[in-house]
């Protein structure tokens, strides 16, 4: 059985976007043109995860979520409120109505995707992830910076950093697997995340141009973790 997303925006065009992230993935999507309709679509539908624009007419997306969270069979819910809005009073709003993420536009199919990941795990996922508790070293324009690994997959990494990276920026990434095989690799940051439920703050990247050896010694480190 599909796990099922519900997506909430006033303006069909972004709901059609939205609909296309997630073309691909194995999941039921449902659509509301506004709070209200949203609120009767989570009481007799119960999605597994929310996806909700902030600014809509008749009842916004923070006051849907305030209804969602003060009903005690949906205030579990996972509500991820969305804005085109930089100014910082949306997403303290955002986050006093109970919402689990604030996401500000643009957004892209990876950004959704990897949100998805924190509430549906492995939802559309290309290459496997495990658990990595790892050093690493990301190199930023010739400046080294201490970090850590938190998953790690054939195809990128998750990154725990304090360094605000920007998606689309190239950085390298160096880590050594505990089987003693040294990881160097050009990384392009996918997106950048705040602390969340499951995952902390850092930045998730995909790796771009590993050499050949590199990546058959990741591959044999992944497929012997993986058995």
């Amino acid at each position: 059985m599909n796990h099922t997303i519900l997506l909430v925006d006033d303006l069909q065009m972004f709901l059609e976007i939205e609909k296309d992230f997630f073309k691909y993935a194995q999941v039921d999507l449902l659509t509301a043109r506004d709070g209200i309709e949203a609120l009767e679509v989570v009481k007799n539908r119960k999605p597994d995860l929310i996806f909700m624009d902030l600014q809509m007419p008749r009842m916004d997306g923070a006051q849907c979520c305030s209804a969602i969270r003060s009903d005690p069979e949906l205030a579990r819910t996972p509500v991820v409120l969305i804005s085109s809005s930089s100014d910082a009073k949306d997403k303290e709003m955002s986050l006093a109505a109970g919402c689990n993420y604030f996401l500000s536009k643009p957004a892209g199919r990876d950004r959704f995707l990897e949100i998805a990941r924190e509430f549906i795990p492995g939802i559309n996922r290309r290459d496997h992830r495990i658990p990595c508790d790892v050093g690493a070293v990301l190199n930023v324009g010739g400046q080294p910076i201490a970090c850590s690994l938190h998953d790690l997959g054939a195809e990128g990494a998750f990154v725990v950093t304090d360094f605000p990276g920007q998606p689309g920026n190239i950085v390298s990434l160096t880590f050594t697997l505990p089987d003693g095989s040294v990881i160097d690799s050009p990384c392009k940051i996918v997106w950048t995340s705040e602390s969340m439920v499951f995952r902390p703050k850092g930045l998730g990247v995909k790796f771009a141009l590993m050499p050949k050896e590199v990546k058959s010694a990741l591959a044999r480190y992944l497929e012997g973790k993986s058995r």
